[in-house]
């Protein structure tokens, strides 16, 4: 039996990993509760934008982000405490429904902030992908997140047969309990910026 090329097995830790931090699947309920109010083509649209978006960021990270962090001198603390802060206020909203500008009006506006980023494409991934650059080469990083973004689509697309399962009253609960894991996840980004 012919020994697996190293490229392969390089590639298959590396979206193993990314897989892990993206968490796709821990993102489902965070989706579900930002789209609850959306009809099905907003929510078809909501979910190609937040692929695409998150996508493009990770991969332009991949490609030019650690020479953009040095351009502008932002370290990965800041850009941490930076995504904190808008979970932050996005959880709160949510908690006291209190209508905020993306969740009402133009939907696909959710899709970017804060689904895109910093739930899906957020500090964690983004280091990551910059890791896998360092470690295994663009090449790999590139691979990496758009087999990612592909397995991140079709989670997230079959979400909605958790709708049916739970039904409005537990979509409400749902959404009310995310919101509040969403605001510690918040506080825990912020926690971490503060530390670096």
């Amino acid at each position: 039996m012919a020994p697996i090329p190293e490229t392969l097995v390089e590639l298959a830790k590396s979206v193993i990993v990314l897989f892990i931090v993206l968490d796709p699947i821990g993102t489902t309920p965070y989706y579900q509760a930002l789209t609850s109010r959306l009809n099905e083509a907003e929510k078809a649209r909501v979910l190609r934008l937040t692929v695409v978006v998150a996508g493009f960021i990770l991969l332009a990270f991949a490609i030019i982000g650690d020479t953009l962090f040095q351009l502008l001198n932002i370290t990965l603390g800041d850009f941490r405490i930076a995504a904190g802060l808008v979970l932050l206020v996005t959880s709160l909203a949510l908690l006291l429904e209190i209508p905020l500008g993306f969740l009402r009006g133009e939907p696909e506006k959710v899709a970017i902030v804060p689904l895109a980023t910093p739930l899906l494409a957020g500090p964690a991934a983004i280091s990551v992908t910059l890791l896998i650059k360092y470690t295994s080469g663009p090449h790999i990083a590139v691979v990496a997140v758009v087999i990612n973004m592909i397995i991140a689509y079709i989670i997230l697309a079959l979400s909605n047969r958790v709708v049916r399962i739970l039904g409005r009253q537990g979509l409400v609960i749902l959404d009310k309990f995310m919101s509040l894991i969403m605001a510690a996840l918040a506080i825990s980004l912020i926690r971490q910026g503060l530390t670096e």
